[in-house]
């Protein structure tokens, strides 16, 4: 492992950021202004595309960097978007093709968003993947501080 890698693990990185999917107005996040987000390093809680960055990067540094879909938030698994009739949803004959609902994992009590992607008149396909799955990002990252 290497020496800043060792030295920096556990350590919070306080960042902004902006960045997504390139061209994808969509798809992008936007933390570049206001209080500076907390990152554990090394608790792989961002992408390991940006947490790499940071390991390398020093205090007050700005960057933009290319994230591959595999250090980004993974492949597209396509059997994680099935369709399941509205009937047995909460508010299932509401939803529409975009929204987000939450969802909480029976087997590790995890909590996210998950999307519809597409929806009929008796049913909707909800994606679980991240809706950045199977996409290569780019983001702008500054590391204002190092605790």
């Amino acid at each position: 492992m290497d020496e800043k890698v060792k030295d920096r693990m556990g350590r919070v990185a306080y960042i902004r950021y902006k960045g997504g999917v390139p061209g994808d107005d969509e798809l992008f996040e936007d933390h570049s202004t206001g209080n500076p987000v907390p990152v554990t390093l090394g608790a792989h809680r961002v992408p390991k595309g940006i947490e790499n960055a940071l390991f390398d990067m020093e205090v007050g540094e700005q960057r933009v960097i290319q994230i591959p879909s595999e250090l980004g938030f993974g492949v597209y698994i396509e059997k994680d978007a099935q369709w399941y009739p509205r009937t047995l949803i909460p508010h299932g004959y509401e939803m529409k093709v975009g929204e987000f609902l939450p969802y909480t994992d029976p087997q590790n009590g995890l909590k996210k968003l998950v999307r519809v992607i597409a929806a009929t008149e008796d049913g909707v396909k909800i994606d679980f993947n991240h809706p950045f799955a199977g996409k290569d990002l780019e983001y702008w990252i500054e590391l204002v501080d190092l605790k």
